[in-house]
């Protein structure tokens, strides 16, 4: 097993979360489409959308994976029936699933297909029964230790995808049913209301008097997000590293995308000793993220009691309007907070993803300007092509010196 590249995989939920991971590196990414899938609650892709994202990713060389990983009643048979002739019409190179149904199916249209941590694949005979029923990959359930998923890899002939980054799911591997008690609204179907990142009231209710003692609010529920860039050398024997965040925005995809491809490439190119994982753990807190933890590799997870951090805020600035590609300047419209020389900033689009820079040059009727104030309409010198549309945001320090964050090794 020495000697692998695996795959880096990153989550697609818009299209500016697409360009973005493209151009950050990803080599396949991961998409809901309609109703079957455990993100259907935010999923906007319709068929339309993944016979474009087909065209793009081949354009690109990156491979396409769709997943319908939700529970299928006896209703949904048809409509799974249709997605899956429609998918291989299309040509994705892979469904992801876990429901016999879509299993089934897939393979008999000769699709590849994937076996979804939903499945809780945690043993060797479990995983040897997909691989007899013509599975390609499996995601192991998120509770097998390292050690348990190369057993795994060494007692079959499946590809392994693992999760190295984002966030975990109170219920480990899923089938959570807080959402379905609280909303009527079944986190199995794809409609999960994170209740379990809400803040609750703690209080004890003596059984003898009625008497309450109030222990005060806290997020006892929310689990924490998984990071492994501090160990991720020793995750090369996986066939794919997956990264979780269909929900979030291009920032977010960007920044984690580029700072695993980054890791895999100074492993494989012999600088991971010298260069290390410093500068890239800073590079993963300046997105949004909760508390870190090494998840089950090395032992139990941490879950509960833990807040939303990170090292940096975006705010809107504005929008661009027009851009001049021979001379790389953008008119941009500041619509919102101003922006001066020195400022690092975000511009997103559909088909832009993310640029990150420095304001180096603005400019007003040939003039340069220190700042562009609200209101104003100001040429900007861009590092890359931008596109009319995009949207421009100020990406301010924030104080994170009460956070505590731990960056040494978590291997518990």
């Amino acid at each position: 097993m020495s000697g692998k590249k695996p795959e880096i995989l990153a989550p697609v939920g818009h299209y500016e979360g697409l360009a973005a991971v493209i151009k950050a590196g990803a080599d396949a990414i991961y998409m809901g489409v309609g109703k079957i899938n455990q993100r259907a609650l935010k999923t906007t892709f319709t068929m339309e959308d993944v016979k474009e994202i087909r065209k793009i990713t081949q354009d690109a060389g990156v491979r396409q994976y769709i997943v319908l990983n939700s529970i299928v009643f006896e209703d949904d048979l048809p409509y799974i029936n249709e997605t899956l002739h429609q998918l291989k019409e299309i040509g994705v190179d892979a469904v992801i699933g876990w429901d016999m149904a879509v299993l089934s199916k897939s393979i008999e249209l000769g699709m590849e297909t994937h076996l979804s941590t939903m499945a809780s694949v945690s043993n060797s005979q479990a995983a040897k029964f997909y691989e007899k029923m013509g599975i390609k990959r499996i995601v192991p359930a998120r509770e097998v230790k390292l050690e348990g998923l190369l057993d795994i890899k060494r007692k079959t002939n499946l590809e392994i995808e693992i999760f190295i980054h984002g966030a975990m799911c109170m219920a480990v591997s899923g089938r959570c049913f807080l959402s379905h008690d609280v909303f009527e609204k079944s986190g199995n179907r794809g409609e999960c209301y994170q209740v379990c990142r809400h803040e609750f009231d703690v209080k004890i209710v003596s059984k003898n008097t009625g008497t309450e003692f109030y222990l005060g609010s806290d997020y006892v529920l929310s689990a924490r997000d998984l990071v492994t860039i501090n160990f991720v050398d020793r995750l090369m024997w996986a066939d794919s590293w997956k990264i979780e965040g269909r929900n979030k925005n291009a920032d977010y995809a960007y920044m984690v995308t580029s700072a695993y491809r980054e890791a895999r490439d100074r492993i494989l190119n012999g600088e991971w000793k010298t260069k290390g994982w410093k500068d890239l753990w800073d590079r993963l807190e300046r997105v949004y993220h909760r508390e870190w933890d090494s998840g089950f590799y090395f032992g139990e997870g941490f879950f509960g009691i833990n807040k939303s951090i990170a090292k940096e805020k975006k705010l809107y600035v504005g929008e661009i309007i027009k851009f001049y590609p021979k001379i790389s300047v953008a008119e941009l419209k500041v619509i919102d907070h101003p922006v001066e020389i020195g400022d690092t900033i975000h511009i997103i689009g559909k088909k832009t993803g993310l640029v990150r820079q420095k304001v180096s040059s603005m400019q007003v009727e040939r003039k340069d300007v220190h700042k562009a104030e609200r209101g104003m309409v100001v040429g900007l010198k861009t590092e890359e092509r931008v596109r009319p549309g995009d949207k421009v945001y100020l990406i301010k320090e924030v104080d994170t010196s009460d956070n505590n964050i731990n960056t040494q090794l978590i291997t518990k």
